[in-house]
């Protein structure tokens, strides 16, 4: 990969220079050592900021270090289990419009446009305490424009010549990017204005551990209202950085979970004795009675946790981070990194090295994640400081919509050969499977 540097000359012309920057890690030494202390984004991450600022999940670290501290009492256990009765919710939903489809016993259909639209569904109501019921609306323009900004700036992250503005913006397709941002922001921005104004009277009170309580905050339903009263105190978020940040968990936080739910169903699909085991464990800890899923049930779930940790591993969702080394550094393993060294770490790579996960390490095995095996370096949410700050809420919403299918559905598929599964995928910022993941669903 390349970096491209601008000089501006006479206000007219470019100078365009490309010189390599990057170096690619998969050793877990190194890598653990590179998440833990090279807290910079490489440059590529500028590309992201042209649609999400500079949200923590890509700012630079002087910007990140004071967005996290203000963000980490947001995303408490306390604050992510007052979402669960949404979640319970919105994957009941999920399971009833895969039959009001007729998707159950029709055969093969694309999985991802419905596991997506509950993702979407469930983050819009967590992050933004808005409805919008995409499962059955999925014409909803706020989030057509959402998902519209993710293939264009995978696409131009791809495409090293289109990184500069100058060029860039002489294509047809950043028009198109353009008028998609300006949907997301100005939704986003109207949604803020209206809950600062719901909240204005709301009296902010805060525990040991910054998170707000007290008699009023029974008003506060999702994620942007506890930034927004967070923010009451000095040092807390302006509307645009707000709107930076709900945006971010709008594209990161749905795409992610949707791809982990949907390479789940695929590999059961794959391995029906697995699923079993699954359907299995559901009946065990609900009943065969249509039980509601309360919060002390999700601990339950043990091997489903292992089903969804060997799926991560062998599929993750991001397949690479990205770091920078501002000055030379001294790799664990002896390898010194001039500074300005952009990092590729290769998470689908360490995922599956053999020297750390043993000789089975492309086979599906949940038991692999047993708490008397050793593993190699499991970093699905990355690691470090700089690790995913809602990857609890993240598995929340990934184990409850599998369980709301799984309970009422057998998931159908070509069941795989021997003990190593393959899915089709490509490169889309995440690593999404080619075909919209095709499955069948039988009652049970």
């Amino acid at each position: 990969m390349a970096k491209i540097i601008l000089n501006e000359v006479k206000n007219d012309y470019y100078i365009i220079l490309f010189t390599i920057y990057f170096i690619g890690l998969t050793n877990p030494e190194d890598v653990d050592f590179v998440l833990k202390n090279c807290l910079e984004k490489a440059d590529v991450a500028t590309l992201l900021r042209k649609a999400i600022g500079n949200a923590g999940i890509f700012a630079p670290v002087s910007i990140w270090t004071r967005r996290r501290k203000i963000l980490i009492p947001a995303f408490s256990p306390k604050i992510i289990n007052s979402f669960m009765g949404i979640l319970v919710n919105q994957s009941e939903e999920l399971a009833i419009q895969l039959s009001h489809h007729k998707m159950v016993g029709t055969g093969r259909f694309a999985a991802w446009p419905f596991i997506s639209a509950y993702t979407l569904d469930s983050v819009c109501e967590t992050a933004l305490g808005i409805r919008i019921n995409y499962l059955r609306n999925p014409d909803n323009m706020f989030l057509k424009a959402a998902s519209n900004l993710f293939s264009l700036v995978a696409d131009r992250v791809v495409q090293i010549w289109l990184w500069p503005d100058v060029i860039y913006n002489c294509i047809p397709s950043s028009t198109e990017f353009y008028e998609n941002l300006k949907i997301v922001y100005d939704l986003t921005d109207k949604i803020i204005q209206q809950k600062k104004e719901e909240l204005k009277d709301v009296d902010v009170q805060l525990d040991s551990e910054n998170v707000i309580f007290g008699q009023n905050t029974k008003k506060v339903r999702c994620f942007l209202e506890h930034l927004i009263l967070l923010s009451k105190n000095a040092g807390g978020f302006t509307d645009v950085e707000l709107r930076e940040e709900v945006i971010t968990f709008l594209l990161a936080g749905t795409d992610t979970s949707s791809i982990a739910i949907c390479n789940t169903l695929t590999l059961l699909a794959k391995y029906p004795k697995i699923q079993e085991k699954v359907y299995r464990e559901i009946v065990e800890v609900l009943g065969e009675a249509d039980r509601p899923l309360e919060k002390d049930d999700l601990k339950e779930f043990k091997y489903l946790e292992r089903v969804i940790k060997e799926t991560l591993r062998l599929f993750p969702p991001a397949p690479i981070l990205i770091r920078k080394v501002t000055e030379e550094t001294k790799m664990p393993t002896g390898v010194t990194l001039p500074a300005d060294t952009g990092i590729i770490v290769s998470v689908w790579g360490i995922s599956r090295d053999k020297k750390y996960w043993g000789p089975d390490a492309d086979c599906f095995d949940p038991d692999r994640f047993l708490p008397d095996r050793k593993t190699g370096l499991f970093i699905p949410f990355s690691s470090g400081p700089r690790n995913c700050i809602g990857y609890q809420y993240a598995l929340m919403s990934v184990k409850m919509a599998l369980i709301a299918v799984l309970r009422r559905y057998r998931v159908i598929g070509e069941e795989e050969n021997g003990p190593a599964p393959t899915i089709d995928t490509k490169f889309n910022i995440m690593m999404k499977a080619k075909d919209n993941y095709q499955l069948a669903l039988e009652a049970r």
